[in-house]
């Protein structure tokens, strides 16, 4: 049960000390900037508001029955 034990710890120390090294080669290179995404259309808010009535409507229609 020791060795186990111990093998274990000897895992998750190493993990430690790997992740440790990674993080510090990776803070070397920089992250590349990502253009901004646009907000899309002007009226998309009203249409994903109508195409959402409509499936709230289709799910009451449906638990009715009819």
């Amino acid at each position: 049960m020791l060795v186990g034990m111990g093998v274990v710890f000897s895992f998750l120390v190493l993990l430690v000390i790997l992740m440790k090294v990674s993080g510090s080669l990776l803070s070397k290179f920089p992250e590349p900037e990502q253009p901004a995404k646009p907000s899309g259309p002007a009226g998309s808010g009203a249409r994903t508001s109508a195409t959402m009535a409509v499936a709230i409507a289709a799910a009451h229609r449906t638990q009715k029955g009819g």
